[in-house]
């Protein structure tokens, strides 16, 4: 481990594991690695997980004592953590990059005096890594952001975000998953759909996904909506083992 994490008592029937505050790659794998061991080994204990950058929330059925929990958990995460694998998946991500979807795109261009294309060109060049989900369901936190791109949140909020936008906020970049206030910067719009409570899971992407994004034509973003509508659209993923 980058450095053993620390364990306490969080709410009546909760724990929280902390590592080293920061975003960092190696870490949020520590995280990620905790969360599957604790789902296996436990399962019939626990409530819920919540992954984030380096943190790790674990709520309890009403019948577990928390500081019993955290001894057992942490005599079995000494020896086994590492052996938590998982599948990795990759998934395609299509976007229009386009003003009329993308109302932020001149603005960010014009902050770091570079053209909309090379906007484009270094945000679809990366491959960007699910931290967690959040403030929105399905919301992803992606790391990965090229820093000729990072650029602070807007200081006046939008009062909507429209559902798909995507946005670097910081040195992150995410997508809006449904209509919302919000104050990152919108460089351009996707039509698939990142959460719904018909489908199961109810979150296209999960922590410790990956993700690729590809810029498509106003024309393309329209077609693959009506796909997405219709229940036709196939997402492109790939997968491969630790």
């Amino acid at each position: 481990m980058t450095r053993q994490p620390t364990f306490q008592k969080f709410g009546d029937r909760g724990l929280l594991i902390n590592w080293p505050t920061s975003i960092d790659p190696a870490v949020n794998v520590e995280v990620l690695q905790m969360n599957i061991l604790i789902s296996r080994e436990f399962h019939d204990e626990i409530i819920e997980t919540v992954p984030a950058y380096h943190s790790l929330a674990v709520y309890l059925h009403e019948e577990i004592d928390v500081l019993t929990f955290i001894e057992r958990l942490k005599k079995i995460a000494s020896t086994q953590v590492r052996r938590a694998s998982r599948v990795k998946t990759v998934i395609t991500i299509p976007v229009c990059y386009k003003i009329n979807l993308a109302p932020d795109l001149n603005e960010v261009s014009d902050l770091h005096g570079v053209s909309t294309s090379e906007v484009i060109r270094l945000h679809t060049e990366r491959l960007y890594k699910v931290y967690f989900l959040g403030f929105l369901p399905g919301f992803p936190y992606l790391g990965g952001l090229n820093k000729e791109l990072y650029t602070p949140r807007k200081s006046n909020p939008r009062k909507l975000v429209e559902k798909g936008s995507v946005g670097i906020g910081g040195a992150q970049t995410g997508i809006y998953t449904s209509d919302s206030p919000g104050g990152w910067n919108i460089i351009g719009r996707c039509p698939l759909d990142f959460f719904s409570t018909k489908k199961s899971p109810c979150c296209l992407l999960k922590p410790g996904d990956y993700v690729r994004f590809t810029a498509i034509s106003r024309k393309k973003f329209y077609k693959i909506e009506q796909e997405v509508a219709d229940g036709n659209y196939q997402i492109r993923k790939e997968a491969w083992h630790d």
